[in-house]
């Protein structure tokens, strides 16, 4: 009963975050077969990543390998994207994720080739009150474990990381959690070009506001609801 327990749970698991893939594309994130997230294993054998060569549209419960932190492939068939230090490096170093993401949103992206601060001027924006930090050590695919664990450096507690010229990291506790950060971050993202670009002056609001806001208009019941 136990091993059909625990299968139960990681089939669900890998529908739910093969949606998120689906849900990602709609929401800016599709980049040809590009990016990929990943999801904690429930039994502690390392992580569930996509699989390589197919986009964000095409991501179903069975398009998952899982991988041990050091990219050995335990279960699954596919490709093993290159960037998987990415998911292993944040998820050892976080133990309050469970779930990891790597994108290229265009307006994300964008702001990465800056040394722009993506901050809370719109409700999206309110999702990451500890800011977006950068990463600036390389442009190039964060392919090996020192390189991933200096992207885990970055991230810090933070949400979300901007790659230099190339793309954003985005992070949660739940599968939910991070979709909605990758959805915030790319709608924050396109609202602050559209401030700059319009040359109107601007501002967000205070610390105490922002958090008492996201108290407000996140709390775990809009976060299941949206």
């Amino acid at each position: 009963m136990s091993g059909e327990v625990n299968h139960s749970v990681i089939v669900s698991g890998l529908e739910e975050l093969a949606r998120a893939h689906r849900i990602l594309d709609l929401e800016g994130h599709n980049d040809m077969s590009l990016g990929h997230l990943s999801w904690r294993d429930p039994l502690g054998r390392g992580l569930w990543l996509k699989r390589g060569n197919i986009g964000l549209e095409e991501v179903t419960a069975s398009d998952f390998i899982l991988l041990s932190f050091d990219g050995d492939v335990l279960d699954g068939e596919g490709i093993r994207h290159l960037e998987w230090p990415i998911h292993a490096e944040i998820l050892q170093s976080r133990s309050d994720v469970n779930v990891a993401a790597h994108t290229h949103p265009f307006h994300s992206t964008v702001l990465s080739a800056t040394d722009a601060e993506i901050g809370p001027f719109s409700n999206e924006g309110v999702w990451f009150e500890d800011g977006v930090r950068h990463f600036k050590l390389t442009s190039d695919l964060v392919n090996t474990p020192v390189l991933g664990r200096e992207l885990a450096h970055a991230l810090g507690g933070a949400s979300a990381v901007l790659l230099k010229n190339h793309g954003a990291t985005f992070v949660g506790a739940s599968i939910k959690e991070a979709t909605l950060a990758g959805v915030f971050l790319e709608r924050a993202a396109r609202v602050q070009l559209a401030l700059a670009g319009s040359g109107i002056p601007h501002h967000h609001s205070g610390a105490d506001e922002i958090r008492q806001k996201k108290q407000t208009i996140y709390p775990p019941r809009a976060v299941d609801n949206f």
